[in-house]
């Protein structure tokens, strides 16, 4: 076999069976993962110091990103347990609407995240940490032929460092270059140099590389704003969190936000100095984020509205620093702050940090399996923004699979992939390796046609048993969990059992929340199920004991109110795994399959997958196009039958 970029006689410094390249969110639930699994690991970050930094807004959570973290708290991830520990502002968004689309988010104070992340690592028996900059990868075999794999790392120093597996999560430092109006430095964000090397490896390695563009806005000194004169949004769920171990619960002092406006004096300064921005004046054609816009997109691309919200929001507890979110923008320093001063409150602001844009070298994730490991070399595997992604959460998600499978991948065990229909996990990967993506991909609920079934609360419900089985939840998570579920189940006999009849006094007290009367009796589990009406009405009337766990009245609650519609959501889901283990018959040519996209055609008749599940899996293929492709061996089936007969007759 030959080496392709490897020297067989090469001195290595170390040997691991992980290395994982990159200290951020994807970098750090990566290395944690795989030492879980029991895996000599490596994390090699070019600052240690800057150790799972937040170098744009100090949150975690929101729609559909909630879910990913409880998800990865389900399976003995960090995210969630950090996230709790260091949040300064808890609120609940879309807590008027249903439980698929609740969402927790916390505003967090970044550099105690940053601390109790390095902590962590710190005290984690057997992980190795060093502060290098990888600029190579060593690969033994040809891409060409099919017999590549990884077998270490060089950095640019000159050391090289064995592996079995390599977990490259670098962020947006890969050919990293920050903007500020016209002007522009190499950079992977400000003050950081970007990482050198590693695209070019990967180029030879024969990968496509793309750029892409994300934003960051000015930071502003909070003493230099009139918050008495804006609206404040306090927390409203300190109390809630989105580790289900209750041992890592803790909420601390809380802080507020603030909301302010665009006036009209600043969409008229964005619009006469548009030609200033690196978009908007040709100095990069990058694709930037749809669903987290600068403030100049917003002004061209909703010119009808007058105003738009923008929220001030701590970064911490011992910083003075405001982040100013909804304001990111490509102008020039020397405007940005003419720009903020135009907010009301803002009118005596001072700026910390001016707001900049940084495009970067990204990995179309259509070039991975499934498994987040590189379809051309194996034991490569790659998470986070260099997949295009973008977001802390879907970083750390996919950094998870990324460590499990890799720690895997070393003694040989058959990769995870995680199911579109049981987790927002499964669906962002689905979408990463089938959907060749315009523009930096975020998580949504609109994402998932399953989103009824896959919520937050009954995360642990969906995944936890399979991180036991892993090896990732261990045995007081996994007694915390049966516990709970024992519980859960106890309260649902106990609602579907227990009776209110018309005659008991909190009869009067229904009827006045509900508008309808108890006439004769009502199960408790009927209560429940009327508009309006929730677990907590029971604890205040004295029909629910007050001691019960919240996390346990909600979640019996959810299935009683819902039990139609998750039933009906999960026989869906039943159908469609039925249906990826339908085998397609060989010698097909899906060349004629018209129904079909041309690159799905293409793809088919390259790969011919056994199953219809297979055939999901492929770069390419959409989800409307397997819709097509059952349809079309429906119709051929019925055609074979029909054809049967006169055969016979024959």
């Amino acid at each position: 076999m030959n080496d392709h970029n490897s020297n067989p006689s090469e001195p290595f410094s170390e040997h691991f069976e992980v290395i994982v390249v990159g200290g951020g969110h994807a970098g750090c639930e990566a290395a944690l993962t795989a030492l879980r699994l029991g895996r000599h690991t490596a994390l090699f970050s070019l600052n240690l110091d800057r150790i799972a930094w937040q170098p744009c807004n100090p949150a975690v959570g929101g729609p559909a990103k909630s879910q990913l973290v409880h998800e990865v708290d389900a399976l003995g991830g960090v995210i969630g347990r950090l996230a709790d520990a260091t949040a300064v502002q808890k609120r609940v968004l879309n807590a008027s609407r249903g439980p698929a689309v609740w969402a927790l988010r916390a505003q967090t104070d970044k550099r105690a995240y940053r601390r109790e992340m390095l902590a962590l690592l710190h005290a984690s028996e057997g992980l190795a940490l060093r502060e290098a900059m990888v600029t190579d990868l060593i690969v033994a075999g040809d891409p060409a032929d099919g017999d590549a794999r990884v077998v270490g790392v060089r950095t640019f120093f000159g050391s090289s460092y064995r592996a079995d597996a390599v977990v490259l999560t670098t962020g947006t430092f890969l050919g990293g270059r920050i903007w500020v109006g016209d002007r522009s430095m190499a950079a992977g964000r400000a003050g950081e140099q970007p990482a050198e090397g590693l695209t070019e490896a990967l180029q030879r390695l024969g990968f496509r590389m793309e750029r892409l563009k994300t934003g960051t806005p000015a930071r502003v000194d909070r003493r230099t704003v009139a918050l008495d004169r804006l609206e404040a949004q306090p927390s409203d769920a300190a109390d809630r969190f989105f580790s289900f171990d209750p041992q890592t619960w803790h909420s601390g002092e809380q802080m507020d936000c603030h909301i302010t406006r665009t006036t009209e004096a600043t969409h008229r300064l964005i619009r006469e100095n548009l030609h200033r921005t690196p978009i908007y004046g040709g100095f990069i054609d990058s694709r930037g984020p749809r669903y987290c816009p600068s403030i100049e997109d917003k002004i061209v691309r909703f010119a009808d509205k007058d105003s738009h919200q923008i929220f001030l929001e701590p970064e911490g507890r011992d910083t003075p620093e405001l982040y100013i979110q909804g304001f990111s923008t490509g102008l020039p320093e020397s405007l940005q702050l003419e720009l903020l001063r135009t907010l009301p409150g803002l009118e005596q602001c001072v700026m910390l940090r001016p707001a900049y844009a940084v495009d970067y070298d990204m990995l179309p994730a259509t070039q991975l399996w499934p498994s987040l490991m590189t379809r051309r070399v194996r034991g490569l595997f790659t998470a986070g923004q260099l997949n295009g992604t973008t977001g802390y959460e879907e970083a750390a998600a996919q950094g998870l699979v990324a460590g499990l499978n890799a720690a895997r991948h070393v003694v040989g065990d058959e990769p995870v992939h995680f199911a579109r229909e049981g987790s927002y996990i499964g669906t962002m990967i689905d979408d990463l390796v089938t959907k060749d993506l315009q523009e930096p991909y975020r998580v949504l609920t609109s994402r998932s046609e399953y989103r009824l079934v896959l919520r937050g609360d009954n995360a642990d419900r969906r995944l936890t048993p399979l991180g036991r089985d892993l090896g990732l939840i261990d045995d007081r998570r996994w007694q915390l969990f049966e516990r709970k579920q024992e519980a859960i189940a106890a309260e649902r006999r106990r609602l579907d059992t227990v009776r209110l009849r018309a005659g008991d006094p909190a009869a009067a007290a229904v009827e006045a929340l509900t508008g309808a009367a108890v006439k004769g009796s009502i199960l408790l589990a009927d209560l429940l199920r009327r508009p309006g009406f929730h677990a907590d009405d029971l604890v205040r009337l004295g029909l629910t004991p007050a001691a019960l766990p919240r996390e346990v009245r909600e979640g019996a609650e959810i299935d009683v109110k819902y039990s139609g519609y998750l039933a009906r959501q999960e026989e869906q889901i039943r159908r469609v795994q039925d249906q990826g283990q339908r085998p397609i018959p060989a010698g097909i040519v899906y060349t004629e399959i018209t129904t079909l996209s041309r690159e799905a055609r293409e793809r088919l008749e390259r790969q011919r997958p056994g199953t219809l599940g297979l055939a999901s899996r492929l770069p390419g293929v959409s989800p409307a196009d397997v819709t097509a492709l059952l349809l079309w061996l429906e119709q051929r089936e019925r055609r074979l039958t029909a054809l049967a007969p006169a055969a016979a007759d024959r």
